[in-house]
């Protein structure tokens, strides 16, 4: 009875935080939509697309890998096999965020010169790449956080990483007010990393507070490496692809714009209204699918 409880209780918390966070993040995306324009957010829009495939590539199911084999291990009092799997789980989510932050970075001047048509330089591209590996670690700590029933420390890491995002954000435009395009991008990305930033030291943090407890030096079987893998893999795969189709969509829509007869300024600024428009749409939809 008392772990239903905890149940019920784990899951209204994850509830109640994910319906605020979408909320406060619907009202600040309007209100950096209406700040910025609709050109800038239609820029801005189409680089996030680009980030949101890389993060797929950086976390591979690795969260979830983490959450599945260290429940599994601490239900049977394997704490120390449960953290050895957490580290294991880290290293390669740092190896995976490097390798996401090199493609990155080496796909930097094709994005911007073809699929952005040079309006903005790779200088944006370049520091989606810096917050990777914090992303991918931060997912793995995440997912041992579900697994030991401490939902309440993602939680927080989440609210302060939104409060620092959106104060860094405000403090970055109105320093960049009235300024181009790029500079626009390179302030709300380079607010999304420090907010990343700040997420990923609390949630370290939170780790080795929480862990102190089971602490041990002993090595990790090989089989669990391969256990890992073969819960990350088929996750990382289909993740993969469902993203970079959803990344390919977004280009397409300025992209075909442009073919229409109008400026691919002039397309991006519709595809920004676009995206505009449709937050509140989005959270919506998410609400619904999260309340049901």
């Amino acid at each position: 009875m008392k772990k239903t409880k905890l149940f019920f209780i784990n899951g209204i918390i994850l509830t109640i935080t994910a319906l605020a966070m979408r909320g406060i993040g619907l009202v600040f995306n309007i209100y950096v939509a209406n700040k910025v324009g609709s050109e800038a957010i239609g820029i801005f829009s189409l680089i996030m697309s680009v980030y949101s495939f890389a993060i797929t590539v950086a976390t591979s199911g690795l969260g979830i890998a983490c959450t599945c084999i260290v429940s599994e291990e601490f239900a049977k009092k394997n704490y120390i096999n449960g953290l050895k799997a957490v580290k294991t789980c880290i290293l390669f989510a740092i190896f995976l965020g490097l390798a996401s932050s090199f493609l990155v970075i080496i796909f930097a001047p094709i994005i911007s010169s073809t699929w952005l048509k040079s309006s903005v330089s790779e200088m944006p591209i370049y520091l989606i790449s810096l917050g990777l590996p914090l992303i991918s670690v931060s997912s793995v700590i995440g997912g041992y956080f579900s697994s030991v029933e401490k939902p309440y420390n993602s939680a927080i890491s989440q609210i302060l990483e939104t409060s620092v995002k959106i104060i860094v954000s405000i403090f970055l435009l109105y320093i960049n007010n009235n300024k181009d395009v790029e500079s626009i991008c390179i302030s709300l990305i380079l607010a999304d990393v420090i907010s990343e930033i700040f997420s990923f030291s609390l949630n370290i943090i939170f780790y080795l507070i929480d862990r102190r407890k089971y602490i041990s030096k002993r090595s990790l079987p090989m089989q669990m490496k391969r256990k890992i893998f073969k819960i990350a893999f088929p996750i990382s795969i289909t993740s993969c692809i469902r993203s970079g189709l959803s990344s390919l969509k977004q280009f397409l829509i300025p992209i075909r714009l442009e073919l229409s007869g109008v400026s691919y300024s002039l397309a991006v600024s519709n595809y920004g209204l676009i995206s505009r428009n449709g937050y509140a749409c989005n959270y919506v939809c998410k609400c619904t699918y999260w309340l049901l």
